[in-house]
């Protein structure tokens, strides 16, 4: 089976993080209408390379995109006037980019080849988080608004993963560098790498450069959860 690819600048998507985006691409509102008129839930989104030309049949690095991107389940899609698309988009696990297929359709598609997260111990996850969770209240101590401080600790996920992706979304650091994070072999060192940019952003006392910094992208509750798509549909009354 296959599945529409939907490689999108400066866009990182982590599991449990959602995302509304807007489509307005011909090509992509087509494969928003086939994902409606198929009842195809899934599809993936990469993090495009600048200048990124995409192909028939090439793979990722030769298209311009990264090897590794993630699976997005669409929780809604509300169409417009004029045949543009709103849609939110729940991430899931991330996925391999190798082959790309566009000869079907005027859009891009790609095998299933899911890239577990390696889990290791439970005691040295845990305290692992805990030290990055530290980091991150010092980063947000130095770069966020005192409500988006407090936000953050009452939208905080549960589980490890979630953690991870919270924290992942929302320092403030380059695309490329967002993209590292999600290709980390393991929960621990995608922890460990987001501990370390962290910790350089304090250290280099970088200031905000514009009002979107006081605002954390994760900070909405709804932005990360363990729910199911069914249940966050179930909840929006999709």
């Amino acid at each position: 089976m296959k599945y529409p690819l939907f490689p999108l600048p400066e866009t990182v998507v982590f599991p449990g993080m959602t995302l509304p985006l807007f489509i307005f691409e011909e090509r992509y509102k087509q494969m928003i209408k086939d994902c409606v008129d198929n009842d195809q839930r899934r599809i993936a989104i990469v993090l495009a390379k600048p200048r990124a030309d995409i192909s028939d049949g090439v793979s990722n690095a030769e298209a311009g995109t990264h090897a590794v991107g993630s699976f997005t389940d669409i929780l809604s899609v509300s169409e417009n006037p004029d045949g543009t698309y709103y849609i939110l988009v729940h991430g899931q696990e991330r996925c391999r980019i190798g082959t790309i297929d566009s000869g079907s359709q005027p859009y891009y598609s790609i095998d299933k080849r899911t890239y577990a997260l390696e889990r290791g111990d439970p005691n040295l996850e845990r305290v692992t988080a805990w030290d990055a969770l530290e980091t991150f209240s010092d980063y947000a101590k130095t770069f966020f608004a005192d409500e988006a401080q407090q936000q953050i600790e009452e939208s905080l996920p549960e589980e490890l993963v979630y953690q991870a992706s919270f924290i992942c979304a929302n320092i403030r650091v380059p695309a490329e560098q967002r993209q590292s994070l999600l290709e980390a072999p393991s929960l621990i060192d995608r922890f460990k790498y987001a501990q370390k940019l962290m910790r350089e952003r304090i250290e280099s006392h970088e200031p905000a450069t514009d009002m979107s910094e006081d605002t954390p992208l994760g900070a909405d509750l709804d932005q990360f959860s363990a729910e199911t798509p069914e249940d966050k549909a179930e909840d929006q009354g999709v």
